[in-house]
């Protein structure tokens, strides 16, 4: 990745697996990320970042103890949850690539569970979305050229059932 991409990303998402050596392998095979950086901790742990298939990054790594104490010590309202949810409704990460109808395909041939196909958005994006074995929401994306900016009215805009993904 050059220094002018890599520049540009500006947020890098951290997400947590139970299992981050099959979260890794998976989210390569799958997703067509690379293995950029291992932070190897412990025989059951590991932190990675990983590269995009088309450039950017995300850091991703399994949950510890350390960490839970570390968060209590500071955040005095500090609330573990009983069970986890799935699929994990707190968030979605959006990857853009050069080409989302292959990246589909691709995810697809390797077993993701496809939320949605690919569509042109009216915000100007042609995305699917998919979710990882441990229920994390991934939506992979292409920026549609000569595609109209979205005005600030569509921004500010509660979106309807059919923009926001339900009914998808």
């Amino acid at each position: 990745m050059d220094v002018a991409r890599r520049a540009k990303q500006r947020v890098v998402p951290h997400l947590s697996y139970d299992d981050p050596f099959v979260a890794l392998a998976w989210l390569c095979r799958v997703f067509g990320f690379s293995e950029a950086k291992r932070f190897d901790r412990g025989e059951e742990n590991l932190t990675a970042r990983l590269r995009g298939p088309d450039g950017g990054a995300v850091m991703k790594s399994g949950r510890e103890d350390d960490f839970k104490v570390w968060m209590r010590e500071r955040a005095p309202h500090f609330e573990e949850a009983a069970g986890r949810s799935w699929p994990l409704l707190t968030h979605a990460v959006t990857v853009i690539v050069d080409d989302v109808d292959a990246h589909f395909e691709r995810a697809e041939r390797e077993g993701a569970a496809v939320l949605s196909a690919p569509k042109d958005q009216r915000w100007g994006v042609r995305s699917y979305a998919a979710l990882d074995p441990e229920g994390h929401q991934w939506e992979f994306a292409t920026v549609i050229k000569n595609s109209p900016r979205v005005s600030d009215e569509d921004a500010t805009r509660k979106p309807s059932r059919e923009t926001s993904g339900e009914g998808r």
